[in-house]
């Protein structure tokens, strides 16, 4: 007989921050892809913002977030 093996689910990160990764990455890349135009200089500024918002968003969000949020996970 073969031992039972149960698999546990890890979680890495919580839904705020998964969206947080994928905005972030949508704003970069809309950043990135205003930034030659000088008709769409409000657009990139407005990329920029979100990309600042997001970041300051994941810091308070790693200090009072959920468990696998927190930035004292990070390293065991």
């Amino acid at each position: 007989m073969k031992p039972s093996v149960t698999k546990q689910s890890i979680l890495v990160w919580d839904f705020p921050v998964r969206v947080f990764h994928w905005l972030l990455v949508a704003s970069f890349a809309g950043a990135w892809l205003s930034s030659e135009s000088e008709a769409w200089q409000m657009i990139h500024y407005a990329f920029g913002c979100t990309a600042v918002g997001l970041v300051l968003f994941r810091v308070i969000w790693g200090i009072v977030g959920t468990r696998y949020a927190r930035f004292s996970q990070f390293i065991k």
